[in-house]
């Protein structure tokens, strides 16, 4: 596997898709305070960890639009997203031999459907046209086996040996051994014993928000493999709502991913 697919099963569909034929200092004691310093008392240092910590907290106040790769320029994901009414939309662009299977998932708040379009009809559920409803927003979850796109951000809290590296930009490394439920089984597969020390670099916008960050998944000298996030737009407006009734699909078949 040259890099994660940036999902689990988005690898599983690319075989299947192969198969098919398409692939501040602390204030001082004294009595008077410095220039510049509160009245009401000391002023405690915030250090890197919990700027991080805060920033990836702050990402889930609001709607923002994410964008993820996998570090070569490949595969690539979109998430708009709504964290307080978990809706949006999330499309998945894979490339393959003769030119690109698109995932599409579609979070209603209540419920979870997904669309794949193909270039090629030779499986005819890849139609591009049919919303497969892959259960209740709580059962959807439950299945997924790939990243959790939604919740990418938490993984900061397991930040260790935060250092800062520039204004408002930091790296250091993440013990993410008890984080499978977020990166799914191939990012887990990829670092094995290398996940309690996973480098990683971050920036934070002057609002004190998440907007860049790369966790560096690859082991092997000369290889880029890395998951790299920019979150944007912050408080766009995001829609989402039930597909027309005539472009549902109960009962999705296997290769739909999250059926």
């Amino acid at each position: 596997m040259k890099h994660p697919k940036l999902a689990a099963v988005t690898a599983a569909l690319a075989a299947l898709v192969t198969a098919a034929g398409c692939t501040s200092d602390g204030g001082g004691g004294g009595s008077t305070p410095a220039a510049g310093a509160s009245a009401t008392g000391p002023t405690t240092a915030v250090g890197p960890a919990a700027v991080l910590t805060a920033a990836a907290q702050r990402v889930d106040q609001q709607t923002y639009r994410l964008s993820l790769g996998d570090g070569a320029g490949g595969d690539g994901t979109t998430l708009v997203w709504d964290p307080k009414g978990r809706r949006g939309l999330e499309t998945t662009t894979l490339a393959v031999a003769n030119g690109k299977v698109v995932i599409e998932r579609l979070a209603t708040g209540t419920d979870v459907y997904v669309k794949v379009t193909a270039p090629d009809r030779r499986v005819p559920v890849w139609d591009g046209r049919t919303w497969w409803h892959v259960g209740t927003a709580e059962a959807a979850a439950a299945k997924r086996t790939g990243l959790d796109n939604t919740r990418l951000a938490s993984t900061l809290g397991a930040a260790t040996e935060v250092r800062a590296t520039g204004e408002r930009a930091y790296a250091g490394t993440l013990d993410l051994r008890n984080s499978t439920d977020v990166l799914g089984g191939g990012a887990g597969g990829v670092l094995g014993d290398r996940a309690a020390a996973v480098p990683f670099t971050a920036t934070v916008d002057p609002q004190g928000r998440l907007v860049r960050y790369r966790i560096e998944l690859s082991g092997e000298p000369g290889k880029t493999s890395a998951l790299d996030l920019t979150y944007a737009d912050f408080g766009l407006p995001v829609s989402a709502s039930k597909p027309a009734a005539g472009l549902i699909g109960e009962d999705p078949p296997s290769n739909i991913p999250g059926a």
